[in-house]
């Protein structure tokens, strides 16, 4: 049975891959691991792993990598930390694939570490265009994964020119769109409840900055 270890580091991450999840769980073949991480443990910014739990999705594995500070530096400084700390996590979870998301820092930590331990990486949300250090972020973690799953057509195609092979990049959209699927089904008071427990558009919200 194949391990799929998907990194959650914030509330944006976890509605970006919820529906993933929903499928690694339910596939009779894999076993989901999760790691929370970063401003997913904190309660100023909504303390995500609790809403992770109340779903049904054990936690396997906690690291706590963010330094106070919330500037360019203190975000190097956080990088560096979770590199620090995640290669244990993978040593002791060995997964058969880790699953990473979008372009935070927290994304490149574990893209590195993930990487320097031979540990195949599937990135969603990459191919985007940004113009800032979630750009750079983004297309560095394209070169280290082997598996790819861009949200649109155009995202696609910037990863096969940055030389990745077309074979392993495949076109899915955003999971998010999972999660509107469901909450469109509601009607006015249930709509805006679901929003908010999904943070589907709430995660500028409570996260103004970066972390």
């Amino acid at each position: 049975m194949n391990r799929i270890c998907i990194v959650i580091g914030s509330r944006a991450n976890y509605s970006s891959i919820k529906s993933v999840m929903r499928a690694v769980q339910d596939h009779p073949d894999l076993t989901l691991q999760v790691v929370a991480c970063a401003s997913a443990l904190l309660d100023r910014y909504g303390a995500v792993v609790n809403l992770i739990e109340k779903d049904g999705f054990p936690i396997d594995a906690r690291v706590h990598m963010l330094i106070e500070g919330e500037t360019p530096t203190t975000m190097a400084k956080s990088t560096g930390l979770g590199l620090l700390e995640l290669p244990g996590v993978f040593e002791r979870l060995a997964p058969d694939v880790v699953i990473t998301i979008g372009d935070r820092f927290e994304t490149m930590a574990t893209t590195l570490a993930a990487a320097y331990m031979n540990l195949p990486i599937a990135h969603t949300m990459g191919g985007e265009v940004s113009g800032t250090i979630d750009e750079s972020i983004r297309h560095a973690v394209t070169k280290f994964a082997h598996i790819h799953f861009p949200a649109s057509a155009g995202a696609a195609d910037r990863i096969i020119k940055l030389g990745e092979p077309p074979e392993t990049v495949f076109k899915t959209g955003c999971p998010r769109i999972d999660l509107v699927a469901e909450i469109l089904k509601g009607t006015g008071d249930d709509v805006d409840n679901a929003i908010f427990e999904t943070g589907v558009g709430k995660s500028t919200l409570r996260s103004p900055s970066r972390f």
